[in-house]
């Protein structure tokens, strides 16, 4: 059984749960028709692991706090991800500590945003691209947002 998720301009989703330890059934949500992802699990903090593989991302445009606060989580697959259509996208990591790995494909992509957006990746202190690009305070904003391509093109996610 699939659960249609219906878009409102601005909707919490599962967020500011950080008792929260998993989700079950979450490939039941139906995010075919979803523009605005803002702050779904913000302050998750109890959450380790996130199953997406099955999140529909084609039309969502807003991705900013998604993951926001997130700290128990250590590795984040986004390779199903579509982010054609993304224009905004802070702090979407900001506060995920212990995050690690984020895979992602090709078609995690900023190409769409309006300006570069704020503090993505802030306080990642753990987060390393698969070149071995290491977080960095002064590389928080969403030029980060790539498979790491070592030095010449360094980046936060490995691909998937």
């Amino acid at each position: 059984m699939k659960i249609q998720i219906f878009t409102f301009e601005k909707i919490r989703w599962i967020g500011n749960t950080p008792n929260l330890e998993r989700i079950d059934n979450i490939e039941n949500l139906d995010t075919a028709d979803v523009t605005n992802m803002n702050a779904m699990f913000i302050d998750c903090s109890g959450l380790t692991t996130l199953e997406l593989s099955h999140f529909d991302t084609a039309n969502v445009t807003d991705i900013g706090y998604m993951f926001y606060g997130c700290s128990g989580l250590t590795a984040l697959d986004l390779s199903h991800f579509d982010t054609t259509n993304i224009t905004y996208m802070s702090c979407m990591f900001l506060g995920c500590s212990n995050l690690k790995t984020i895979y992602a494909s090709d078609k995690f992509t900023t190409a769409s945003m309006r300006n570069s957006s704020y503090k993505v990746f802030s306080g990642c202190t753990s987060l390393v691209g698969s070149n071995g690009t290491k977080y960095d305070s002064e590389h928080v904003d969403n030029t980060y947002a790539r498979i790491d391509g070592g030095t010449s093109a360094p980046g936060y996610f490995t691909l998937k």
